[in-house]
């Protein structure tokens, strides 16, 4: 394939800038005081969009009409009658967005490869892939990991994933170059190290001389620049987030508009729940549309003291705070994770860092972004049932905009305000201790809007974390809000949300949140999986993906103007929509029925395995050996799966695993997987063992998923997604997986190195984080900060 040109060896500081006057007017991270002469209203009341982003869209509309329609031509061309997308383009076009999960750099890169999946930039895209509906996407949202995904491509021109890709390599400081510690950038260049951190020491002192608060928060942004904007001096410590409106690319409507997420932190508490106030970072401004802020405040002016959206002090208004670093930190910063702990050590080692990087600057709060002055100061726009903390206190406290659940940056792209017909959700959450979502993070959005926070929203119904695992709808694509008529219940008709759930297809993408050094191979394999999760594996899986995709794309419009449906959207709704079904009504299990057997297994470790052995009568069986090997049929209508278990004897080739087929369903056959756990190890081998607890209909399984030394890349092993009857007998083994089709991202993928530490954290509750023991956390704290 054509590798397209990259556009990273034009890029500079003045070709991301179009503007002289882009920069701090102290060329320097310190925000400076400047002359605003009749400046008024700088924080306005929600309920609507600014005026500038009105007046971006009408650039960007066109844009993406055109792309648009020209991805729907191509991706409906086999359909016995598309003239549906000439109707609705007839009426004005959809509109869609992209909602990047959070996840670290597991997630970066996941989302990177899904948006290289649907960018047309990107070659074999349009062949196997999305091709081009990255260019008809308005708006573009990340948390956390996401965040750096969409920071690094807005903020260096709208680059594409394969350009980044086209120059990746380790230790030669490009873009994503993972291979060294944000905390030890330099690897064994312990003088590169040395400057960046001087540096970065330098820019907080400069912020807190010219008098605003600062944090350690601070730090880990600046530090972080340097992996994003490598072609800027010091990782941009002089550029603004608000800059952005000057870059080409974004005044001409040529890219989608970035917004990120941030969460509150309210008074007098130490980390954000669910309830927590979210903050939108756009361009144009900062601000909330919830009812306890209901206020947007100018980004541009964000460090200004103002009262009731006006400077205090005529005249004198502040610009330069908003750095593009800062802001980022404000929805990825994993130090409050570490602080609430509370733990001594913890604690002691927190107030090293503050000693290095802030000396002797005093600060009430070392582990969040400080906004100071709280832009909202005064404002009358909030609801009085939510109360005045937020408008009354001096400063905002800012943290992951994941914390509270909502990994999935979804909330800015179901407001009614931007009128969204579909909206593409990657979930690369760390819900499960083998670190696959498990769908709570879109639950938490959905919750959230019947809570008094949520009163302003509307999002699709959504299942149980229950169900999600009983229809294995973390395994494939799932559709969510189908048919707008069961919907007239919300507050109003949100978007179609396509749901794309982290699994493995070429890599075990599962990789710790607290992972933060990978080779370029990793990083190239994490990519391709991204893809891979994105397209159905390259469109061999379901090779109308695509098309399904056009129809989600379509939905709301052919609702809306009440056009036919075509056939072949039919069919893929049949297939990828949620239609309602919970775990609670699958064919129920008389207790008398069933039969249980629990078996501890030895290997360095106890470990308790439940099976279940189901009646013949049932939709799917589960048949127990004494080698603790499940086999599960999903969704066969009127059949069972019959297997014979194959036994890993001497760990030779490691977890054996292989697809059988049901014999008799009605649409089709089904997958289903046999897992043999890994008998006899070689001597040696054990302490590396890694254990996968997989959960399937009623049944919890636990095997060895590989041993060292092996050379295997397996790293799943649940079975299909419910109603997919077009992917009959697909493998979960890499290698199988590997082979059915092209590798567009060309590369080579090994297994990670194994973590030194074992982590079972929920990534979706801030303030609930289980840890194995103290020398554990110890370790964390240890490998983000380059002791380890």
């Amino acid at each position: 394939m054509t590798q397209l040109q990259s556009l990273l060896a034009s890029v500079s500081v003045l070709s991301l800038l179009s503007v002289a006057d882009a920069w701090s007017p102290t060329n320097s991270y310190a925000p400076a005081k400047i002359n605003c002469d009749g400046k008024t209203g700088i924080t306005r009341e929600g309920g609507k969009i600014s005026d500038a982003e009105a007046s971006w869209l009408a650039k960007r509309d066109p844009v993406t009409s055109a792309a648009l329609k020209t991805f729907l031509d191509r991706v409906t061309s086999n359909f016995a009658d598309n003239s549906i997308v000439e109707q609705i383009f007839s009426k004005g076009a959809p509109k869609a967005g992209y909602a990047a999960c959070g996840g670290g750099y597991r997630g970066m890169l996941l989302d990177a490869g899904t948006a290289a999946a649907m960018d047309d930039r990107t070659p074999g895209a349009n062949e196997h892939g999305l091709g081009g509906l990255l260019q008809g996407i308005t708006y573009i949202t990340g948390v956390s990991g996401g965040a750096f995904y969409t920071s690094t491509v807005a903020y260096n021109n709208w680059t594409s994933v394969q350009d980044i890709i086209d120059q990746m390599n380790d230790g030669d400081h490009s873009i994503w170059d993972l291979s060294a510690s944000p905390l030890n950038p330099g690897g064994s260049d312990t003088d590169y190290t040395n400057q960046v951190f001087a540096d970065v020491t330098a820019s907080i002192k400069a912020k807190s001389d010219a008098g605003f608060k600062v944090s350690l928060a601070d730090a880990y942004g600046l530090i972080t620049g340097y992996y994003m904007y490598p072609s800027l001096p010091q990782g941009g410590a002089t550029y603004q987030w608000s800059d952005i409106q000057d870059v080409d690319a974004f005044k001409n409507g040529e890219m989608p508009m970035l917004m990120e997420v941030t969460a509150i932190v309210p008074p007098g508490e130490k980390t954000a729940g669910l309830d927590a106030t979210t903050i939108e970072l756009n361009p144009f401004e900062f601000g909330s549309w919830e009812p306890s802020i209901n206020a947007f405040s100018d980004m541009k002016y964000l460090g200004t003291e103002l009262s009731n959206g006006n400077p205090v002090n005529d005249g004198e208004c502040v610009v330069g705070y908003d750095n593009v670093n800062f802001i980022t930190s404000t929805s990825t910063d994993v130090i409050n994770y570490i602080s609430v702990q509370g733990n001594p050590v913890y604690t002691s080692m927190i107030a090293q860092f503050q000693n290095k990087f802030l000396g002797n600057i005093t600060t009430d709060s070392v582990d969040t972004n400080i906004v100071s002055p709280n832009p909202f100061k005064g404002t009358s726009f909030y609801s009085s049932a939510e109360g005045n903390s937020l408008v009354e206190t001096d400063e905002l406290r800012l943290v992951d905009g994941g914390y509270g659940g909502q990994v999935i940056p979804l909330t800015p792209l179901m407001r009614k305000e931007r009128d969204l017909d579909v909206v593409i959700a990657t979930d690369n959450s760390y819900d499960t201790p083998e670190i696959w979502p498990n769908g709570h993070s879109i639950i938490s959005t959905y919750t959230r809007q019947f809570h008094d926070i949520g009163s302003t929203d509307a999002f699709p119904y959504v299942p149980d974390t229950e169900t999600f695992a009983a229809l294995g709808l973390t395994e494939n694509p799932t559709f969510f809000g189908c048919d707008s008529s069961n919907l007239t219940d919300l507050a109003y008709i949100p978007p179609l949300v396509v749901y794309l759930p982290n699994r493995m297809y070429s890599y075990a993408s599962n990789i710790s949140t607290y992972t933060f050094t990978y080779t370029k191979e990793e990083r190239l394999a994490m990519i391709q999986n991204g893809f891979e999760i994105a397209t159905r594996n390259n469109l061999t899986d379901d090779s109308e993906f695509a098309g399904c995709i056009g129809c989600a794309v379509m939905r709301r419009k052919q609702e809306q103007l009440g056009l036919e449906w075509p056939s072949e959207c039919d069919k893929c709704f049949q297939i990828y929509c949620w239609n309602g079904t919970l775990a609670s009504d699958l064919p129920s299990i008389s207790s008398s029925a069933n039969t249980s057997t629990s078996t501890t297994t030895e290997d360095d470790a106890s470990y308790t395995t439940e099976l279940t052995t189901l009646t013949s009568g049932d939709n799917f069986s589960t048949i127990h050996f004494e080698t603790s090997t499940t086999i599960t049929c999903h969704e066969c209508e009127e059949a069972q799966a019959t297997a014979t278990a194959e036994v890993c004897e001497e760990c030779e080739e490691a977890q054996a695993t292989k697809t059988i087929e049901c014999e008799e369903c009605e649409e089709g056959q089904a997958q289903a997987t046999i897992t043999a756990e890994c008998e006899e190890c070689e001597d040696g081998q054990s302490n590396s063992h890694h254990y996968t607890t997989t959960t399937s209909m009623t049944t919890t399984t636990e095997v060895c998923e590989e041993c060292s030394n092996s050379g295997s890349n397996s790293g799943s092993n649940s079975g299909s997604s419910n109603s997919d009857s077009k992917s009959s007998g697909s493998s979960n083994s890499a290698s199988d997986k590997a082979s059915s089709g092209p590798s567009i991202l060309q590369v080579t993928t090994t297994l990670p190195t194994s973590s030194a530490f074992s982590i079972a954290l929920n990534e979706n509750a801030g303030n609930t984080v289980g840890i194995t023991t103290s020398l554990t956390l110890l370790a964390i704290v240890g490998a983000f900060f380059g002791f380890i």
